[in-house]
């Protein structure tokens, strides 16, 4: 790989990107954003005059300029045929999670990136959230030897009913979108594999039961060792909108200790206007701003000098199928195995 700086490429200019890519991006020193393309063609111009880019509203065209590094930022369920086509193209790349709407699309992506010799990058940003890799450290260094974990993230979605998130089809719902942010995470901290899963999901707000889809749903994970994971997981919490758009809430229960994090600890400044404020702690879910940058330095630094990453493909697809497991769970009404299938 030159030593100079890579020239990146991004599809999809839209949330993710506006909130946390743009900004990290532009941090960066040793990458240069030489393209952006989105399907909105006016998103794809504001999004390149951000960088001095050329702006793309076809694929083609796009991947057929000379970039290193492509980043797809686009809904969940154009993540494989876009991905494939990146790694066809010759492109390393970099995707937003989950992988995929389904493990089979996701073990294609990374025979594809395999195939052809190439990075494939997943999202996986709470690995790269300075409190999480702190709570890890502390784990081990203390020898808190954790038996249980709970994890919730937890939001009152905002979308209307015809938003992309509502249907299953497109976004697998809260259980996998939401849902693969915390299998991972708790995957991470046992450094555990899952052994069984069990799901059960409700449908709250008026936009699921529209689009029969759960906006509420809860995980238990048995992990090797007899370890137990626990997660909820929730696009159907009621929140002021003015109040945060994210909260979460982690509690740790070893074997020598507990460690238990929830900003809701910490007294917060309320502010009293023509309406009572709290400030949220950030514009992003459950992950500190600095963690894309972060995440996306690695990314590029493993790309420049030819390293495995702290979090790979393989674990993404891992954290995606215990997801899809707890959604079978949920269906079927019982515990299910977690298998290689």
């Amino acid at each position: 790989m030159s030593t100079g700086k890579l020239k990146v490429g991004v599809i999809g200019c839209g949330n993710i990107f506006n909130l946390a890519h743009k900004p990290a991006l532009k941090k960066l020193q040793t990458i240069k954003v030489s393209a952006c393309m989105d399907i909105d063609e006016e998103r794809a111009k504001d999004a390149a005059k951000q960088f001095n880019a050329k702006a793309f509203v076809d694929l083609n065209e796009f991947l057929e300029l000379d970039l290193d590094v492509v980043e797809v930022l686009t809904p969940t369920y154009t993540h494989a045929e876009l991905v494939m086509a990146a790694l066809k193209a010759g492109k390393h790349v970099i995707v937003e999670k989950p992988i995929a709407l389904t493990s089979k699309e996701a073990e294609k992506m990374i025979k594809v990136a395999e195939k052809e010799g190439l990075k494939l990058f997943v999202g996986h940003v709470r690995r790269f959230d300075k409190r999480w890799i702190q709570i890890k450290d502390v784990i081990k260094k203390r020898n808190i030897l954790p038996m249980q974990i709970k994890k919730n993230e937890v939001q009152g979605l905002p979308f209307p009913a015809d938003y992309w998130y509502w249907d299953e089809n497109k976004s697998g719902g809260v259980a996998l979108d939401l849902g693969v942010h915390v299998t991972d995470f708790l995957r991470w901290l046992f450094e555990s594999e899952p052994v069984e899963v069990f799901g059960s999901g409700k449908m709250i707000k008026e936009q699921a039961r529209e689009r029969n889809t759960y906006d509420h749903f809860i995980m238990m994970i048995k992990f090797e060792g007899g370890k137990l994971g626990i997660a909820e997981l929730s696009w159907a919490y009621p929140y002021p909108a003015r109040y945060g758009v994210f909260y979460h809430h982690l509690d740790v229960i070893g074997k020598n200790g507990r460690i238990r994090y929830t900003p809701m600890d910490t007294p917060v400044v309320g502010v009293a206007k023509s309406q009572f404020e709290m400030p949220r702690f950030s514009p992003l879910l459950s992950t500190f701003p600095d963690a894309f940058e972060r995440e996306l330095r690695h990314f590029f630094e493993c790309i420049k000098m030819d390293r495995e990453p702290v979090v790979s493909a393989e674990d993404a697809l891992i954290a995606l199928k215990i997801a899809e497991k707890a959604k079978e769970s949920a269906k079927l009404g019982k515990v299910v195995e977690f298998g290689g299938e």
